[in-house]
């Protein structure tokens, strides 16, 4: 029995010396007891970054909140997201070429911009942990109507383009449910912002070549390459770039972009809870 006992003890001993160990300078703490060792810790001001990037390229198809629209899938399930580690698979994925808002090739982004990315991912996937589903049932009306109203008539200078009385009439009966509203206004392309959504006016571009005519267009394709658009005819135009070249971008939806470099969450529940009262 006792060689029984003293066998069994090597062998045990020998399968835990062969068991792979953390890496050492490995962040781990005693909740890190589910998942893998190498678990990506989220670096918020990373994340913020790549929140940046996100809205530029990836949240008409993905959505705010990475869950996919009808014309992307949900990153919070994706296995390349869920795998990757500061960028060690997505990097590759954008690399081998991946559509992006700006129709800039995704070989493009810096390591950078792909790490930040990552970041908002995991962030995103960490909330998907914490909290219900969206749709059940999510209270955004927390904020303070006055200071939305005040950040809209003034430092936001939403009412440069908007007014209550005039375009965003109704706009609270437009979008009955808040977490909706909530999306039409910081993402508004017409794309996964709720039912009811109208689309936006295109991004359009105007070429002017040297000592030739401008011409306008929905913009197709704009990198420092090239510019390529479709007139209202449907005819394709295509130019390569040169400093004679002149190119005119005219996105509707500026504005709202550069927004959201500057909004905060407490902002954001104030706007919405404003917007509530516009019926």
């Amino acid at each position: 029995m006792q060689q029984i006992l003293a066998a069994g003890l090597v062998a045990a001993m020998f399968v835990f010396a062969q068991t792979p160990q953390q890496p050492a300078g490995t962040p781990r703490t005693s909740g890190d007891s589910v998942g893998p060792y190498d678990k990506q810790i989220v670096d918020p001001a990373a994340a913020n970054r790549g929140r940046t990037v996100y809205a530029a390229e990836c949240v008409d198809c993905h959505g705010p909140t990475a869950r996919g629209t009808t014309n992307g899938p949900n990153l919070i399930r994706s296995i390349v997201v869920l795998r990757d580690r500061v960028g060690s698979e997505l990097g590759p994925f954008l690399k081998k070429g991946h559509p992006l808002q700006s129709k800039a090739p995704s070989a493009s982004l810096t390591a950078d911009q792909i790490a930040g990315l990552s970041h908002f991912l995991k962030q995103r996937v960490d909330d998907a942990l914490k909290r219900v589903p969206l749709g059940d049932n999510i209270n955004v009306i927390t904020g303070d109507a006055s200071a939305g109203k005040a950040y809209f008539d003034g430092e936001g200078k939403c009412a440069t383009c908007h007014s209550v009385t005039g375009n965003l009439a109704g706009l609270a009966a437009r979008y009955p449910e808040p977490v909706n509203l909530q999306q039409a206004m910081l993402f508004p392309s017409g794309r996964g912002r709720g039912r009811g959504a109208p689309a936006t006016a295109p991004v359009m571009l105007t070429v002017t070549p040297t000592g030739g005519q401008p011409v306008t267009g929905t913009l197709v394709f704009l990198d420092d390459f090239a510019a390529q658009l479709r007139d209202a005819s449907g005819r394709l135009h295509t130019w390569t770039r040169s400093p004679s070249l002149k190119v005119v971008k005219t996105d509707p939806l500026a504005a709202h972009h550069e927004l959201l470099d500057r909004l905060n969450d407490k902002t954001v529940h104030d706007l919405v809870v404003y917007l509530e009262t516009v019926k």
